[in-house]
């Protein structure tokens, strides 16, 4: 694991999906916080191991233990517990966090860096937050290109499915017609003319 910011490029601020992290409703959904056995959770890219974190469910917390080499200097292992705190919910149960040791706020995840931390210690952000508008319509026509077509590597429109709806099909054609206009006058904007795409 390196510093803090490691695994981005330049000065390109990290976002959450650049980080690893460790996640309460993975770990539940995974029966692992039940089991309250130590485990290795692994990452990877692009099939090469990228990093390791033991864990160790306890009843007050998640036992992290994991090894970090700040600015390129020394290794050092990391042995800390991030505390749980649990929280009503509307109908009588209660709900259960992590408490960051940076800051002491609740949260789901934490993030991987120097340290295992929240979101908001890291600064992070989601990766659509830094989309442009010619990017969020990018995404939004594939979306639907995709719900029509599965298997298409491409961002035409393609023809209504069979068994789908004329309706549905017309609803979602509309809606792929204003994502290429957003599209085209982004670009526009941008370059003046419409670039080949």
């Amino acid at each position: 694991m390196g510093g803090f910011g490691s695994g981005y490029w330049g000065s390109r601020r990290a976002t959450v999906e650049d980080m690893k992290s460790i996640d309460l409703a993975w770990l539940r959904s995974k029966g692992i916080l039940n089991a309250g056995i130590p485990t290795t959770l692994h990452w990877s890219c692009g099939g090469e191991e990228t990093g390791t974190i033991g864990i160790s469910p306890l009843p007050h917390g998640l036992r992290l233990v994991y090894r970090t080499r700040p600015d390129e200097g020394e290794w050092h292992t990391i042995d800390e517990i991030a505390p749980f705190v649990w929280t009503p919910t509307q109908f009588g149960g209660k709900r259960q966090w992590f408490t960051c040791l940076a800051c002491a706020r609740k949260c789901r995840i934490l993030y991987g860096g120097a340290r295992f931390r929240c979101r908001r210690c890291y600064r992070l952000r989601y990766r659509s937050q830094a989309e442009t508008r010619a990017d969020r319509a990018t995404r939004g026509m594939f979306k639907i290109v995709h719900r029509l077509d599965p298997d298409a590597r491409y961002n035409d429109l393609p023809p209504k499915p069979k068994g789908m709806h004329w309706r549905t099909y017309e609803r979602l054609a509309e809606r792929y017609d204003a994502y290429d206009t957003q599209w085209a006058m982004e670009a526009i904007r941008l370059f003046g003319r419409l670039p080949t795409r």
